[in-house]
């Protein structure tokens, strides 16, 4: 796999993942930790978090498969 085709798995990678986290995060009721009102807030924990986690996510995957690809050549 050509270097410009890994990138362009991992941007989308990203992406699947961040949305995901987001998707999962507004399931997670995190505004009891908030004050009334600071609904500014809340969104931007929410935004900032999905990122994080997707990211990681993201990254996590990414590792796994690269893994295996540089396992397979000690096999071969």
């Amino acid at each position: 796999m050509g270097f410009s085709q890994f990138a362009l798995m991992h941007i989308l990678l990203h992406l699947l993942c961040i949305s995901l986290a987001f998707w999962v995060l507004k399931g997670v009721s995190i505004e009891s930790l908030f004050n009334k009102g600071e609904t500014g807030r809340i969104r931007l924990v929410i935004i900032l978090l999905s990122i994080l986690l997707g990211t990681a996510l993201s990254n996590f995957i990414m590792d796994i498969f690269r893994y295996t690809q540089e396992a397979s050549l000690l096999f071969s």
